[in-house]
């Protein structure tokens, strides 16, 4: 290869480099309200498969229209005809719902996600805020969190380094919505003490 066309093909490599660097930046979204729907298709009509928080972040693999594409396809565990790993809305295995031959991508709407992610509401927390400044939707319950953790650091179920450790409270995947849990004095079930973030009474 001659010296002219080695160093014009290292420079058409530098630049696809350049470009591709730019693309995966740009293919960064961060998600900017409280919640939003992970989708086994990109409608509204498609199955929940789960809900990213505010300020997580995903890779956008593919847009189409006002939806992005943020997963590969994996395994939509069919049984009997119907996903065991869609939470809400249709279940059924069907190429409507996005489930072909048994798999499905996760969609969600680009109009909940911005290039830059938020500000973090905790950055400055202080006092108590600061225990439970990691917890999922802290600014929205913060005022409960922080009480809650209060009481039950004042009563000994909890010490401040439980908190500390856990980072705050973690919402409830099985519970309904408003539940929260953390752990106490160690990480088995017996540990576990649950948030019901709208009344602000906490349980095992």
């Amino acid at each position: 290869m001659k010296i002219g066309s080695f160093i014009l093909s290292l420079s058409i490599y530098s630049v696809l480099q350049t470009l591709s660097i730019h693309a995966l930046a740009e293919s960064k979204l961060w998600v900017t309200t409280d919640r939003t729907a992970r989708h086994t298709c990109p409608s509204t009509e498609c199955g929940v498969a789960g809900r990213l928080m505010f300020r997580e972040g995903v890779d956008v693999l593919e847009r189409k229209g006002d939806w992005a594409r943020i997963t590969k396809a994996y395994s939509a565990s069919c049984v009997g005809g119907k996903s065991e790993y869609v939470k809400d809305g249709n279940k059924a295995c069907t190429s409507a719902n996005g489930i072909r031959e048994g798999k499905f991508a996760e969609w969600v709407q680009i109009k909940d996600f911005s290039k830059n992610r938020p500000n973090d509401p905790a950055e400055n927390a202080t006092g108590d805020d600061s225990l439970i400044k990691g917890s999922d939707d802290y600014r929205i319950y913060k005022a409960k969190f922080s009480q809650a953790a209060r009481q039950l650091i004042d009563e000994g179920t909890c010490t401040e380094g439980d908190f500390i450790e856990m980072g705050g409270w973690m919402a409830s995947s099985n519970r309904g919505p408003g539940m929260y849990f953390t752990y106490c004095g160690g990480m088995s079930l017996s540990n576990k003490v649950y948030l019901d973030a709208n009344t602000g009474k906490t349980s095992r």
